[in-house]
């Protein structure tokens, strides 16, 4: 029954498919064969990851160990102290790593949430409550305003129906339901007469007989999209995954030398053994975890400060890289809020205060007081709302209405009537005054108001308003059609058929049309121009139709007139080749469903481009969850915010444009923090490689390494983390190589040149002080820690920009930065002076020279890391 298309069978057949009658529905011990055949209405689990599999996860990385194993042997050989700063390391590693992967998506848990848990049946010819899950295809299920839906049901009887399925089709007007019959090819959100799992009955009441239960539904196939999603690793990612395997073999290959040299030699096993650890700590950058969390972290605040939450960490990175951005039409581009935009008559636009006092009087909006001071609560179709606040606007009111009026019956709105009326009595006159479909009440209407006179209407006449009508539709609008009659009724005539209507509406004076719209939200146009600006494109999908979508692209600026609208059923016939080459320049795209949404994302990811994807219903969960940067709106359901990695705190589009911008921040960033580790790391992997392989004493000792690396170069890289962004930071081309990679050929330039030529100068000074100087060895790695101390320090204030020499940079603009290098310099003196830390770190006092030689190593230092910014950036400055 899977491949049924309920909609296109009328329910006679759906009943009879299903066996079961309407008013008895099925019995219980049909309905126990039943739940042992389809199972529970319920959707099924996947395994999720605990905390002790993501612990043991980072255990796949060589560099942890590298880092393990290098803490085993130091506490082999009884080097606590190296043992004890060793394991700190790891465990920092592996802890930071175990919190960047801990955001698994709870939006599975958040949709079966969603579900009712309680339905209401016939059972055995009696009505009954039962649990949802115990619900089966063939049940009669009870529909009454305020209840959701628990299943996917074809409806059989429909009393004015009308249902919400924002959660699944994202447009927020209710749907009004009827039973009819439609064609095979109907879209989704176009079959009346079918009500689906997860939407919520807004009013009226229905029967009908369930259709699909569980992860058959509707509901339950964006489900299992969301399950087995593998969350795509982001430019960091990849990056520090390619160096740990790097990384990992050179350590070998230093390694094995080592042996083999201290074979030949003769060396004992726990020297060879120490040697292996400095090469291990002087590889890896084990402050790089921490850093870019740190990065990333104060990112996602400054995101929140433009009121955009980050769920996903890593996430962060990403949004810089952002090429595409599919957007939703309702609630991100316009305000999901019908106004009232237009009053029509046959002279044309007017302010029309007594149409809308018409139409007001017609409404079965209701006004009520919280209790709480003077607090309102509104609640009404979207129209009905809409009137209530133009009315307001001019000084209009349902109060201020009823005065000398007496209100004698009403006939509410409902689907097979298309209209509403209400009779009053004013004076001695009795007044019928009519709000509906505009081409009812125009077949209707016998004369018309112009001019403060009614007179009879004409084929002209009817031809104009239809005129109105098409030209609107063509915007997107939405009509109300007004008139009123008099009449001497006591009350509103039983409408319950065609010609009971044409009964209550003969006669009628037409008095003109409402046009209503939901509004293109105010920054909008000019957020879509600074994305576009930024090298972003813009598409836009939608639910609603053709007319609507380019009409609402237009005003917001993401297409032009001449613009092609793509619905979604074109798609189909579509291969991803083809469809690849409408996305090349497609701009909008309309009718487009959840399946449909998922696939224009996996295409244009697979053609390289990096897609942001808004949603706020369950139906947009899928695709948030593909997309390279899922993107929900607070107002949305929690199943689309927890699928995503951004929620826009105000639900608007410009959130984005400003997550754009911090996300090419955050890149820029990383970029300084991973130049100024690395630079560090070859510096200590060279000076620490050559002393080995020449049979020398180590320069520096493991602890010393790893001081300088988590404690000196850890202050400096958190404090990169406050950098502002760069003036050209939305003018630069999101799909050039260096906006996608933290490791830019000008990044690894400087990173080689500087590296080296610093490198080389630390170990020429090192043989200086051994065989010319002489110096004890405890001095010359009291020199050698200092050096590589200043390396880090002035690597830092080099990379201030790494566009600009340093002393052109404003180091005003990061306070942190001034306290990171104030505090380092503390930190120094402290290592240097305070003998507890002097011990655990093996220093010595330094002499006067000493300290002048280490004032020419920073004056060295930092011109060679300027030079080499100049080499490496010289095609970008």
């Amino acid at each position: 029954m899977a491949d049924i298309l309920w909609h296109s069978r009328s329910y006679h057949d759906a009943l009879h498919t299903l066996d079961v009658h309407l008013e008895k529905g099925l019995s219980d011990a049909e309905v126990a064969r039943r739940r042992v055949k389809y199972g529970d209405n319920a959707f099924t689990r996947e395994h999720r990851e605990t905390v002790v599999e993501r612990t043991l996860k980072q255990f796949k990385s060589p560099l942890v160990w590298v880092l393990l194993l290098a803490g085993i042997v130091t506490v082999f050989l009884a080097e606590y102290t190296n043992a004890t700063v060793v394991f700190a390391a790891l465990i920092i590693n592996v802890a930071i790593g175990t919190f960047q992967e801990a955001r698994a998506s709870r939006a599975f848990e958040k949709l079966s949430a969603s579900q009712e848990e309680r339905a209401v049946v016939l059972r055995g010819g009696a009505r009954a409550i039962v649990p949802a899950r115990e619900l089966v295809p063939g049940d009669i299920v009870l529909l009454a305003s305020g209840s959701a839906v628990p299943a996917d049901v074809r409806l059989c009887e429909s009393h004015g129906l009308a249902v919400n399925e924002a959660p699944l089709t994202g447009e927020w007007l209710p749907v009004d339901k009827d039973t009819e019959l439609l064609p095979h090819k109907t879209p989704l959100a176009e079959r009346a007469n079918m009500v689906w799992m997860g939407t919520l009955v807004v009013a009226g009441s229905g029967r009908g007989v369930v259709v699909r239960t569980g992860g058959a539904t509707e509901l339950g196939i964006i489900a299992e999209s969301l399950q087995g999603v593998r969350e795509a690793e982001t430019p960091i990612q990849k990056s520090i995954k390619k160096l740990a395997v790097f990384l990992s073999y050179l350590v070998l290959i230093i390694v094995t030398v080592i042996f083999v040299l201290g074979t030949v030699r003769g060396n004992p096993i726990d020297e060879m053994l120490l040697l292996a650890v400095a090469v291990a700590v002087s590889v890896i950058p084990e402050g790089l975890p921490a850093a870019v969390t740190a990065v990333l972290a104060i990112g996602m605040e400054k995101i929140l400060e433009r009121k955009g939450l980050v769920r996903n960490l890593l996430a962060a990175e990403t949004l810089g890289s952002t090429t595409v951005i599919f957007t939703d039409k309702t609630g991100t581009i316009t305000e999901a809020k019908m106004r009232l935009a237009g009053v029509y008559t046959r002279d044309g636009e007017v302010r029309g205060r007594e149409m809308l006092e018409t139409a007001l009087l017609t409404t079965e909006a209701l006004v009520e007081h919280r209790g709480d001071g003077d607090a309102l609560t509104v609640r009404g179709r979207p129209m009905e709302l809409a009137l209530l606040e133009a009315g307001v606007e001019q000084g209009v009111t349902l109060t201020s209405l009823q005065d000398g009026r007496e209100r004698l019956d009403t006939l509410p709105f409902e689907s097979e009537n298309r209209f509403a009326a209400a009779l009053y009595e004013r004076g001695a006159s009795r007044e019928l005054a009519v709000a509906g479909a505009p081409d009812l009440l125009l077949a209707s209407a016998e004369r018309f108001s112009a001019e403060g006179e009614t007179r009879d209407i004409t084929d002209d006449d009817r031809a104009y308003f239809r005129r109105v009508l098409h030209e609107g539709g063509m915007e997107g609008k939405r009509f109300l059609a007004v008139g009123y009659k008099r009449v001497s009724w006591d009350a509103i005539p039983e409408v319950t058929s065609a010609t009971e209507v044409r009964g209550v509406l003969d006669g009628l004076v037409f008095d003109g049309l409402l046009s209503f719209t939901d509004p293109i939200r105010e920054d909008v146009p000019a957020a879509i121009a600074r994305a576009k600006s930024a090298g972003a494109r813009v598409i836009m999908l939608t639910g609603d139709s053709k007319e609507t979508a380019h009409s609402i692209a237009v005003a917001a600026g993401i297409a032009g007139e001449d613009t092609e609208v793509y619905e979604g059923g074109t798609l189909e016939a579509l291969s991803d080749e083809e469809l690849l080459e409408k996305l090349l320049s497609a701009k909008v795209f309309a009718r487009v469903l959840p399946t449909q949404k998922l696939r224009l994302v996996k295409v244009l990811q697979k053609s390289g481009e990096v897609v942001a994807m808004t949603g706020d219903g369950i139906n947009d969960a899928p695709a948030l969850r593909h997309a390279d940067i899922g993107i929900a709106v607070e107002s949305g359901t929690e199943v689309a915010k927890e699928a995503s990695d951004l929620v826009l705190l105000n639900d608007s589009f410009s959130i984005i444009v400003a997550a754009i911008e911090e996300g090419r921040r955050i890149m820029d960033n990383l970029k300084k923090v991973v130049t100024h580790l690395f630079s560090t790391s070859f510096h200590e992997v060279f000076l620490v490689a050559t002393a080995i392989l020449g049979g020398f004493p180590l320069p520096v000792l493991p602890v010393q390494i790893l001081w300088v690396n988590i404690i000196s170069e850890g202050l400096l890289n958190f404090a990169f983390a406050f950098e502002p962004a760069e003036r050209d930071v939305m003018r630069r081309n999101p799909r050039s190589s260096t906006a996608r990679t933290v490791l830019t050929g000008e990044v690894r330039t400087l990173i080689f040149i500087a590296g080296l030529v610093t490198s080389v100068f630390s170990v020429a000074l090192y043989f200086f002080l051994l065989f010319v100087v002489t110096l004890p060895i405890e001095e010359i790695r009291t020199v050698m820690f200092v050096v590589l101390t200043f390396d880090a320090i002035f690597f830092a204030v080099s990379l201030k920009h790494l566009r600009k020499p340093f002393w052109n940079a404003n180091f005003l603009t990061n306070r942190y930065f001034i306290v990171a290098l104030g505090t380092n310099t503390l930190v120094l003196l402290a290592a240097l002076t305070i003998p507890a830390l002097r011990s655990l770190l093996s220093l010595t006092a330094l002499s006067g020279t000493d300290l002048l030689i280490l004032l020419g190593v920073a004056a060295f230092n930092l011109l060679t890391i300027e030079s080499a910014k100049v080499i490496a950036f010289r095609k970008k400055s």
